[in-house]
């Protein structure tokens, strides 16, 4: 690392699409540096990692970088919560590491490195913690061989950290810090930044992307300022889309039929206030034959007398030649889209018609499973599993696709905004109440341990299924032979995982560019409120539903395991 490190590093953030040529030196968080040349790239939220693998003598070493976090105020207490968790708990490395202790223009340095063997290789790793300013970063290096040491210095010699920047993650490494409970503010919008996403406030706009975004993609989800207009949300929408595309000097492009965007149906939001969004794409010239291409998602609120707008700006790109993406198709960065779109409120609004709601309590609160008949315009009717949520707040689920990570996290109030078919609410004392779906007022009563829903006049019990908070598994596990390489995921008592395809499966991403679980890889694990956290050692973290159907925490290790919202079977081995 520099001796003098550089300050007033800025992450330099144009408005929405005007990046196209990429510096060669890059900035995660509050560090600027020179990425190794010809490793491989991967970011992930609140993580980079670089890897280099030599084939032939099998060879490799994977640098981390992460977030920065507040420090405890002392280098030597920051290195120890980070050894212990970025080294002792992922890799059982000895707890107490001799450490190499240096100062670098305000900056203090503490640095260690320990043995371990990991799936029978033995591997050294190095961690070295930065701290000041009220803040500290951790980059770590894991190799089997220590000719990497000479790329690792020119790496930390090209860093300069900046002493200017707010941490963007808290001491969980996954909460963003807010400026204030209540969140950021632009004129009379108040909202909160997105985990791992940056955050840049200009004159007119308030401009937000992905820290960990691959390098040649871009996502910018930026607020407007608001529009005084005397006409309807389908005009306002109509009119933001034509000054988005101006103000990029875009083309736009048509759908079939010569629609330039296709709109959803105006609704209310649980906060209250009227919306609208419209979806399209724009063009953009880029000194070639082929303009780039680009979708643009418009978001339009009406509030007392004036159009509150967001724009989102996404890039497209195609996986293996195969199938063509949208950046923000990933789906952390769709949901943070989403949870910022819907938790926007305002200074002159009202209170949120609904609160967050929670599956723990009593009576009929909580998960319940059985088989119901399903009306679909394909199949006709039909008996489905069914898995009906009932909450705290008066909300309920009604169908038979469970939440995809479950319902740890959550914020139950936004899926009936995106698809309000299965969602509800319900009223229920002395035994009996009445579900009210979209489409159908669902009579509901208790019988001893059952609860009995009557959809189309027909009775259907449901019986509650347990917490499954805590739980634990032990055993490899293999899923179906139809795939071409046989899922196989092993399970220990202790929460530690080893995965080889069956996190790919379970997390039910299809366009492989795009599913977190694509590479095999270990960690550890834990259960709470029906959802699996899985942790990577390398710092991705992948969360799936999972219900308990058939599970007994007494037995970690059952003949079968059903996992994720669609109860994919695995069998022990």
């Amino acid at each position: 690392m520099k001796k003098q490190i550089k300050t007033g590093i800025q992450l330099f953030l144009c408005l929405l699409i005007s990046i196209h040529v990429f510096p060669q030196s890059e900035t995660f968080d509050i560090i600027t540096y020179t990425p190794p040349k010809d490793w491989k790239k991967e970011a992930k939220p609140g993580v980079v990692n670089y890897t280099n693998v030599n084939t032939t003598t099998g060879v490799f070493c994977v640098i981390a970088m992460y977030a920065s976090r507040t420090s405890a105020g002392d280098v030597q207490k920051d290195f120890d919560n980070q050894w212990k968790e970025l080294a002792v708990t992922p890799f059982k490395a000895e707890a107490n590491p001799q450490k190499e202790t240096q100062t670098a223009d305000g900056w203090e340095i503490v640095s260690a490195s320990a043995n371990v063997k990991l799936d029978e290789t033995d591997i050294s790793i190095t961690l070295t913690v930065i701290s000041g300013f009220g803040k500290t970063v951790s980059i770590r290096a894991s190799m089997n061989d220590q000719s990497y040491a000479a790329e690792l210095n020119t790496l930390f010699e090209s860093m300069e950290l900046d002493k200017t920047k707010t941490s963007i993650v808290n001491n969980n490494n996954t909460t963003p810090v807010q400026t204030s409970e209540a969140g950021g503010k632009f004129g009379q919008m108040i909202y909160i930044t997105p985990a791992g996403w940056s955050e840049k406030k200009y004159q007119n706009a308030v401009e937000f992307r992905p820290l960990d975004i691959p390098a040649d993609e871009i996502l910018a989800m930026q607020i407007l300022q608001p529009l005084n207009f005397s006409g309807s949300l389908e005009q306002a929408l109509a009119k933001s889309y034509d000054e988005v595309a101006a103000m990029n000097k875009a083309t736009k492009m048509n759908y079939a039929g010569g629609a330039e965007y296709q709109k959803t149906d105006a609704k209310r939001s649980f906060n209250g206030w009227e919306y609208i969004q419209g979806n399209g794409g724009i063009q953009v010239e880029n000194g070639t034959a082929y303009k780039s291409e680009y979708g643009l998602v418009l978001f339009v609120i009406k509030i007392n007398n004036r159009f509150e707008r967001v724009a989102i700006l996404k890039s497209s790109k195609n996986c293996n030649y195969l199938s063509r993406y949208f950046s923000a198709d990933r789906q952390v960065y769709q949901y943070a889209i989403d949870n910022f779109l819907f938790s926007i409120r305002f200074t002159d609004g009202e209170e949120p018609a609904l609160r967050p709601g929670s599956a723990r309590g009593d009576g009929i609160i909580g998960v319940w499973q059985g088989i119901s008949l399903q009306t679909a315009a394909t199949s006709g009717i039909r008996y489905n599993v069914f898995s009906p949520i009932f909450l705290t707040n008066g909300q309920a689920y009604f169908g038979p696709k469970f939440p995809t990570e479950g319902l740890d996290g959550l914020d139950t109030r936004i899926p009936p905004e995106l698809h309000s078919r299965d969602w509800g609410t319900y009223t229920f004392s002395n035994g009996r109440g009445v579900l009210k779906m979209p489409y159908a007022n669902i009579p509901l009563r208790m019988e001893g341990n059952k609860l009995i829903i009557t959809a189309n006049q027909t009775d259907h019990k449901f019986f509650q299924l347990p917490s499954v908070d805590g739980a634990r598994f032990n055993g490899t596990y293999v899923m179906s032979e139809a795939y071409e390489k046989i899922p196989v995921i092993t399970f220990t008592a202790d929460g530690r995982f080893t995965d080889n395809g069956a996190i790919k499966v379970l997390y039910h991403e299809y366009t492989d560019c795009l599913n977190p679980g694509l590479l095999p890889g270990s960690g550890t694990y834990e259960v709470k409120n029906y959802s699996i956290l899985f942790n990577y050692s390398d710092g991705r973290k992948i969360k799936i539903a999972f219900l308990g159907t058939g599970y007994d925490k007494s037995n970690p290790s059952p003949a079968k395991l059903q996992m994720s919202f669609d109860e994919n079977v695995l069998t022990r081995q």
